[in-house]
């Protein structure tokens, strides 16, 4: 029994040990190759200047990574990262990046394995007790990225370039989003087309106040769930009845997942609803992300193409595949082919299947 005693505590030894830098994690960085941050929780944070091992524990932080240039330097991940058919093409060495958390928690002895010396993280990681000390425990710098609003999205932008020393390409980013918002927010219309958002499934919608009904009332729509009506929540995920979008009867359907809108246009029970019957339900097109997904780097691109859906007299000089083709040379440095261009546009096939049973896309 007491060598049992002993040998367990042993083993908490060595296990503490590792995690405290004993093992294979990285030393502290010296202040000559340190740079310090303030993160979206307001910490100072004290990373290397050029992190060469990095972790991002959220899709968002994961795909502006690679957007802002420091693509070959993650070398772990979430599952959601690499599920993009075009980020693997993008960026190929992010196949090769190990998956330490996958809608459970943190993998920190293979984050440690790997010799990772800076990890971003997201908000609802950092809120959970559990995992948080697991992150204090690692002896990695770690940078906390949140938000729910664009602004604040912006904001996050700048850190994440701070952090990984590509403030000039974050800058970059930011004025472009902010100067696609300028573009549309002059467009007049004698109308205001009601608009049903489905995320994800078809009866998952938005929120009043929700990162996705800010971007859809920049381009002109009423967004008729964040008016009332029935919405179930769980947990951020706002949720609605086939009765309850009856009872508002958009003029049109937007879906962010592909062949939720196939779906929609050939079930018997939404046949009913005037947009199915006038074919005005749409695909919002799939590149690296869902475009307007709350984790998506591409939202400049969703507010254009839904602004010149809805406003066709107004903004049908904007030359959305000239646009599309632009905005991946200028912040991936990848030229689309028409192939890739088409395939963004239809959505079917952007997006390998989760495996995990009862997985929904997040």
């Amino acid at each position: 029994m007491l060598k049992r005693i002993i040998a367990s505590l042993l083993c908490a030894a060595l296990f503490l040990c590792a995690l405290t830098a004993c093992g294979s994690a990285p030393a502290a960085p010296s202040d000559a190759v340190t740079v310090t941050v303030t993160d979206c929780a307001g910490r100072k944070v004290t990373v290397p200047k050029e992190p060469v091992s990095i972790c991002t524990l959220c899709p968002f932080s994961g795909h502006m990574a690679i957007l802002l240039g420091a693509g070959e330097q993650i070398t772990s991940t979430v599952n959601n990262v690499s599920r993009s058919e075009l980020i693997r093409e993008i960026c190929p060495s992010i196949t090769q990046a190990s998956v330490v958390k996958n809608s459970g928690s943190v993998n920190a002895e293979e984050i440690l394995r790997l010799g990772t010396d800076l990890i971003i993280v997201n908000d609802g990681t950092y809120r959970s007790d559990a995992e948080k000390a697991k992150l204090d425990a690692i002896g990695v710098p770690y940078v906390v990225i949140g938000y729910e609003t664009i602004d604040e999205q912006l904001k996050a932008v700048e850190i994440l370039g701070k952090t990984l020393g590509k403030q000039e390409k974050a800058a970059e980013y930011v004025k472009y989003f902010r100067d696609v918002i300028e573009t549309i927010s002059g467009v007049q219309s004698d109308q205001t087309p009601r608009l049903y958002h489905a995320v994800n499934e078809a009866v998952r919608t938005d929120a009043a106040d929700s990162y996705c009904a800010e971007w859809i009332a920049l381009t002109g729509a009423d967004n008729v769930s964040t008016a009332g009506g029935s919405l179930r929540m769980d947990g951020d995920k706002a949720f609605t009845t086939l009765e309850q979008i009856y009872a508002w009867d958009p003029d049109l359907i937007v879906c962010n997942e592909a062949q939720v809108d196939d779906y929609i246009l050939t079930d018997a029970k939404w046949q009913g609803l005037r947009a199915v019957q006038e074919k005005k339900v749409y695909q919002i097109p799939v590149g690296v992300t869902r475009w307007g997904h709350p984790t998506s780097v591409e939202t400049p691109l969703a507010i254009l193409w839904l602004a010149a859906l809805l406003h066709p007299d107004a903004l049908g000089h904007l030359d959305m595949n000239s646009m599309i083709r632009d905005f991946y040379k200028r912040f991936f440095d990848y030229e689309l082919s028409d192939a890739w261009l088409t395939a963004i546009l239809e959505a079917d096939s952007m997006r390998t299947p989760r495996t995990e049973s009862g997985g929904q896309a997040a």
